[in-house]
């Protein structure tokens, strides 16, 4: 017990203490906000303070004109601003003149765009707007909006309707949609469960990977063979996996207190004023999260410190472990089957394999409740597979490590089995 406790220490400390944990501890959690917030910022910073748009028009309605500088009015400060001109077109020669002017002035920056309201735009299904940045899907979806709705209001006019009575008869009807404790849902059920179960997909592949690389490091230096003169085999895998594994919780634990920090500090004034729509993560749920996460874990770092010992090469390592790799994969592949229907037979079955468990099972118990029989069968199958992974691991280990050169055959890996 001793021994590994030493090993589970040297694993732990010698990750923990590198320039690589370190690093990547500080700069994961700010290139993860980078990809999210700095598009944003980008998106809201880069734009233009204002669209000039020149309006053409054809009809003589200057009713539909002002409906639609109305609509496109900002409702709160910070929403794009929309400068209209109208210019009131009495033939197509105009037309034609004004058309030329105005793409000189699009190249020439002095306008973003123009827009042509022909004189039967109320029975047209088309209208032609003419833009400088084509690119700029955001602005052209308020823009067609507005137009949209400005129209349809004057056709509703022009049949002696009264627009207001109309839009009260076809006014939408919403569902409230609420979970099975009452809450409201929009649905932060679903972005919670597959967000943690994401978190468990990365952090097994990551980390497993991770456990077969030390290995092979291991054997590539010969390090391995002093090792063994000192332990057992099974003690120095076993140490190796509760190292790693401890190493990404704390990884993980430190990302959890900055994000926290992050947010406390950030969003306290929209935390404090929208307490309620907060989504809460059910107790239940992150209880789950850990025995599926540690179980996941277990599970694919033992297949993959066994991959670390058959080969003895990075190349021959991204061959073999490619089998271990898609069982992560396929459920996650798969996932869309449970979301449809999370106690259906296929979803029932495909969770309690053990390999697919970790994610399926989770998956299932965030979006509705699966029976408590089936979650303890599936556990119970993910500690016999996990026993039964350690058991062969270990005798693959015991005998790969001290391998070098040719990768074996699956015939001299039955072999390895018998050995006592």
């Amino acid at each position: 017990m001793d021994k590994l406790k030493a090993i589970i220490k040297r694993e732990y400390l010698t990750r923990v203490r590198s320039k690589g944990f370190l690093i990547g501890t500080i700069l994961s959690p700010l290139l993860m906000m980078s990809f999210t917030v700095v598009p944003m910022l980008i998106a809201r910073v880069g734009g233009p303070d204002s669209y000039r748009i020149v309006v053409m028009d054809q009809t003589g309605d200057t009713t539909l004109f002002e409906r639609i500088e109305k609509l496109l009015a900002p409702e709160r400060p910070r929403d794009d601003h929309y400068e209209l001109r109208r210019e009131i077109i009495e033939s197509e020669k105009t037309l034609e003149e004004w058309q030329q002017n105005l793409k000189r002035q699009i190249t020439d920056g002095k306008i973003d765009g123009y827009l042509i309201l022909p004189k039967d735009v109320l029975t047209r299904d088309r209208i032609t707007y003419h833009a400088k940045n084509v690119g700029d899907f955001g602005s052209r979806s308020v823009i067609g909006d507005a137009i949209s709705r400005a129209i349809v209001e004057r056709r509703v006019m022009q049949a002696g309707l009264q627009t207001e009575d109309v839009r009260k008869l076809t006014k939408d009807v919403r569902l409230d949609t609420r979970n099975a404790r009452g809450e409201r849902e929009r649905g932060q059920t679903f972005v919670l469960s597959f967000g943690l179960l994401m978190i468990i997909y990365i952090t097994i592949l990551v980390y497993g990977v991770m456990v077969m690389r030390g290995v092979m490091e291991e054997k590539q230096s010969r390090i391995i063979e002093i090792l063994l003169s000192s332990v057992r085999p099974f003690d120095l895998m076993l140490g190796k996996l509760i190292g790693i594994g401890l190493m990404g919780l704390t990884q993980y634990l430190i990302w959890s207190v900055f994000g926290l920090l992050i947010s406390a500090v950030a969003a306290l004034p929209a935390l404090a004023a929208n307490w309620q729509k907060v989504p809460k993560i059910p107790a239940i749920q992150m209880v789950f999260f850990v025995v599926y996460f540690v179980l996941g874990y277990f599970l694919y770092a033992t297949l993959y410190a066994m991959v670390g010992a058959i080969v003895s090469t990075e190349e021959d390592g991204q061959h073999v472990q490619m089998p271990v790799t898609m069982t992560i994969v396929i459920p996650v592949m798969i996932s869309s089957l449970v979301i449809r229907n999370p106690n259906g037979t296929l979803s029932t079955i495909l969770s309690m394999v053990p390999f697919f468990s970790p994610v399926l099972m989770f998956l299932r118990i965030g979006l509705q409740m699966p029976p408590w029989w089936q979650i303890m069968l599936s556990i119970v199958l993910m500690l016999a597979t996990i026993l039964g992974a350690v058991w062969v691991a270990a005798k693959i280990y015991r005998v790969g490590v001290l391998m070098y050169g040719k990768r074996p055959t699956l015939p001299e890996l039955a072999r390895w089995l018998k050995y006592s």
